[in-house]
């Protein structure tokens, strides 16, 4: 200001003697000259004050959801358990942030939830660089759709032995749909990463103890208010020091895992536990709920599942016939179908309508300039806390149609490329989920064994009304949404 005062005094002295005397040849060019000055610094004040503009602020961060109308910047903050977070809920503008790493950076956020919702030491954490220089760089690496073949099929072979022994109800009665696939769905999985040794039965209610309760504490509500998840998730990790502590034939993934904690990071006993969990929880805490909420949603609609399984019949025939035995079937080697990559575009789009539908993943930025950023207008402070809000993004109908806001199975057969575009349910930037390739191929083979081994029949007694499973708020940000209600199925082997 001192500079500008500077420059408008020389500026006056210079022109004062050149002014006309009479009065009326200067006063009007001189007034509109004023004013102009008036007008110009009060433009430069509006800009300085416009670029340091904090994000407008929400009294709770429940009523916006599925709304970005009311924040036409596309951020704004939400103050919960006494800190703000910062929602972007524009799809331009979560581009921007993936595309500069350097200024919003996931790995202050990585190490907030590695201590709160994992456990993991400060020894490891901040004293441990091979935990972030090695371990989770090979995790990544193992989850490379060229790398992740061998544990694609081992899951097919464990599902199929899980299947075997799987228990249905007694004729005339009927099971929860949501307990009878997750438990099959992590008997598999579970086999197949840590090896047939690993039950999940051992520790199964613990393990839904922990998952219940660590989104909550991903987003800030208080570790000391949530005693039921601390315990579950002691339990859980006293399991996996147990599996350690036995003879076990792990994964190849989760055997170099646990060679390099050992022998390069030497992590100690627990946070060696801590590390088996934290590499199971990302892919049971979601993938899993994919599949159910497929069939939750398709055996809620009248066609019912019959469409896709005829899709993945004919697909599977035209498969058989370009093998050198064309009388095998399909489903006895479905790793090998699925990555000849087959015509399955109902089952695509289903699936990803399923994921547009029911994902709230919260991929998480802290800002890193000391000078802070500036995005959407609007000026971010070092170290605020930016979420992602993709589901935001997946409602937006000028994005997904007027009809966003309903399922719709054969959307994603017509979508347009803004669209397809959009689509995030995996994330972005350098944090993009890495088991995504793995995950497809997961939803796929469990799936399709468990169309052509059981017949599912919607239980009306105990499930009466057109939809008595919609979705909740449970699990907010960390992937998949949770359900409300139950849904009671009659099953029977085919």
């Amino acid at each position: 200001m001192d500079a500008l005062n500077a420059t408008i005094s020389r500026v006056t002295e210079a022109t004062t003697d050149k002014l006309p005397k009479n009065v009326s040849e200067w006063a009007v060019p001189a007034a509109a000259a004023t004013a102009a000055l008036v007008v110009g610094l009060n433009l430069v004040w509006a800009h300085n004050r416009e670029k340091d503009k904090s994000p407008p602020m929400v009294s709770s961060w429940i009523p916006w959801i599925g709304s970005q109308k009311n924040f036409p910047g596309g951020v704004f903050g939400a103050k919960t358990t006494g800190r703000t977070m910062y929602y972007v809920t524009e799809s331009a503008l979560i581009n921007q942030v993936y595309k500069q790493p350097k200024s919003f950076a996931i790995s202050l956020v990585q190490m907030e939830w590695g201590k709160n919702c994992f456990s993991f030491s400060d020894k490891a954490l901040f004293g441990t660089p091979e935990l972030t220089a090695e371990i989770f760089p090979h995790l990544d690496r193992s989850m490379a759709p060229t790398n992740m073949m061998g544990l694609v099929e081992s899951f097919e072979h464990f599902l199929k032995n899980a299947i075997k022994t799987c228990p249905v109800p007694a004729p005339g009665s009927s099971v929860s749909l949501q307990d009878f696939v997750l438990r099959l769905a992590h008997r598999a999985t579970g086999a197949a990463y840590f090896g047939p040794t690993f039950d999940v039965e051992k520790f199964w209610e613990d393990w839904q103890g922990f998952d219940d309760g660590v989104w909550k504490v991903a987003l800030a509500y208080p570790v000391p208010l949530c005693p039921h998840f601390v315990k579950c998730r002691e339990r859980v990790i006293q399991r996996f020091l147990e599996y350690l502590d036995e003879p076990h034939e792990p994964s190849d993934l989760i055997g170099e895992q646990e060679r390099m904690a050992r022998d390069i990071a030497k992590m100690d006993r627990r946070d060696l536990g801590v590390l088996m969990m934290s590499s199971y929880w990302p892919l049971m805490a979601n993938v899993p709920w994919g599949s159910f909420w497929l069939l939750i949603f398709q055996l809620q609609r009248s066609e019912g599942l019959a469409p896709i399984i005829a899709e993945l019949d004919a697909a599977g025939a035209a498969w058989s016939s370009t093998q050198p035995d064309p009388s095998v079937s399909y489903l006895s080697n479905l790793t090998a179908f699925f990555q000849s990559q087959p015509h399955i575009p109902l089952l695509q789009s289903t699936t990803n309508e399923v994921l547009r539908f029911t994902s709230d993943s919260y991929s998480m930025r802290g800002v890193v300039p000391d000078e802070g950023a500036v995005l959407g207008g609007y000026k971010l402070k070092k170290n605020d806390t930016l979420i992602m809000s993709t589901r935001s993004v997946h409602f937006d109908e000028s994005l997904f149609g007027r009809d966003a806001k309903e399922f719709n199975p054969k959307r994603f057969m017509d979508l347009g490329e803004e669209g397809k575009g959009s689509f995030r349910p995996y994330g972005g930037g350098v944090s993009m989920c890495s088991g995504r390739h793995f995950a497809s191929y997961h939803v796929k083979i469990f799936l399709t064994t468990l169309l052509h081994t059981f017949r599912f029949e919607v239980d009306k007694a105990k499930s009466p009304g057109p939809s008595p499973v919609t979705i909740s708020g449970e699990n907010r940000g960390f992937g998949l949404r949770r359900p409300q209600g139950e849904l009671f199925v009659k099953v029977t082997r085919i």
